[in-house]
């Protein structure tokens, strides 16, 4: 199996480096490759713009779509998000590539988490409808921060602290053990 991880500053493992995010987690304890292709600060449309040169030349056999964050700091219109997700998705069929989904982490700024909500609800639906599979980051972090426990996992509003990134390799490993047994 060779795994491409597509995402943004979440999945390059910002602010501390590759070496700590949950691709390279997800890699270690998996012992298959894992090639992250996270990108500080990329929108869903870079993501999509870089498709071909960060994911297609490496002929993997699955791909990790996980993005929205900087979108929806920019509040870009879900539509638009919802376009990049679908281009990504099709990229991947058309290419004999097994999407899938990542749901993003909730942002603790109540502006970004309204849009980021709305993305998040459609990789939901979408993974839904179409059998994909779907790992659930935002659950997990989700029910910390009701409980008032965010500032074990977040080292800002968006970014996960090496403890949060620990967290989504473990989730990321459970969630890979079931679709590889």
């Amino acid at each position: 199996m060779k795994l491409v991880a597509l995402g943004d500053s979440i999945t390059a493992g910002y602010p501390f480096g590759n070496w700590v995010s949950w691709a390279t987690v997800l890699a270690r304890e998996l012992n298959f490759e894992v090639i992250n292709q996270g990108i500080e600060g990329d929108y869903t449309a870079g993501m999509r713009n870089r498709f071909g040169y960060d994911v297609l030349r490496y002929q993997p056999s699955h791909v990790t779509i996980m993005g929205g964050s900087n979108d929806a700091a920019a509040r870009i219109e879900p539509s638009s998000v919802i376009e990049n997700f679908t281009a990504m998705i099709d990229m991947c069929w058309n290419n004999g590539i097994s999407p899938i989904l990542c749901l993003q982490l909730p942002i603790l700024e109540a502006n970004g988490e309204h849009y980021l909500s709305q993305y998040r609800d459609w990789v939901r639906s979408y993974a839904s409808e179409h059998s994909i599979f779907l790992v659930d980051f935002y659950r997990p972090f989700m029910e910390r921060v009701e409980a008032g426990r965010h500032g074990d996992i977040y080292c800002d509003l968006a970014h996960p602290s090496t403890a949060g990134y620990a967290l989504m390799g473990d989730i990321s490993v459970e969630r890979f053990r079931a679709l590889f047994p």
